[in-house]
């Protein structure tokens, strides 16, 4: 996300829940949308944003906005709860302009190859509504239904579970940006545009080469008069 502009652009949350992500999205710049299909879950997000959000019940298969409305589309930890993955992720490429912004559960990490495959684990939990997926899965799909695009990849938590506490000795580790294929939680940005994204500043620059230069404020006296 960080190399795109974000002041006055807008942005869609889908399946936003309460909100907790669509703060920070506020909090970093942007005009924020939230959708999710559980009154009592935009209840909350109403609660956490108040006016600063503009919150919609609906389904993530049948979006109720205009093509291309939003500059990016966020799809967080979502897919894994879809019946079927392909037609939420059409919707939001179908509103979506500049890019969408993709996390998942990632399989192949050690915490989901131990969560997966563990007996301990306890059954008829959240995760195992979850539909899991490999790095080269979200690739595919991306491809299918984006075509060839820019993309950036990235996870964290690299480490089983246990080591996920603050106190941790491998909190290091599991802070650091690793490939997309190796932490448990793993993320994409896939760009939708040919044009070169720019940092706040650099577009701030590219802004001030095309205006003329400005004359300084005047202080109220007039040169021509300073030494009568």
């Amino acid at each position: 996300m960080a190399p795109w502009t974000r002041r006055q652009r807008k942005l869609l949350e889908v399946g936003c829940g309460t909100g907790r992500f669509l703060q920070f999205f506020w909090e970093s710049g942007f005009d924020v949308t939230g959708l999710d299909a559980s009154p009592a879950m935009l209840e909350l997000a109403r609660e956490r944003l108040g006016h600063r959000a503009d919150l919609h019940l609906g389904r993530a298969e049948h979006l109720p906005f205009r093509d291309k409305e939003f500059d990016v589309v966020a799809l967080l930890t979502l897919l894994e709860f879809c019946p079927d993955p392909e037609p939420v992720l059409q919707e939001a490429l179908r509103v979506a302009r500049k890019a969408i912004l993709l996390t998942f559960l990632n399989k192949q990490s050690w915490y989901g190859l131990c969560t997966r495959g563990s007996p301990l684990r306890k059954k008829n939990g959240l995760l195992d509504q979850a539909r899991w997926f490999s790095w080269w899965e979200i690739q595919a799909m991306l491809y299918r239904h984006a075509g060839p695009r820019p993309m950036v990849g990235g996870s964290v938590l690299i480490g089983p579970k246990r080591t996920w506490s603050a106190n941790s000795t491998w909190r290091k580790l599991n802070c650091r940006l690793w490939p997309p294929y190796l932490g448990a939680y793993a993320g994409v940005r896939c760009d939708l545009v040919g044009d070169k994204p720019l940092t706040p500043i650099l577009a701030w620059k590219e802004k001030a080469k095309l205006r003329p230069l400005e004359q300084p404020a005047s202080s109220g006296v007039n040169r021509n008069d300073e030494g009568r």
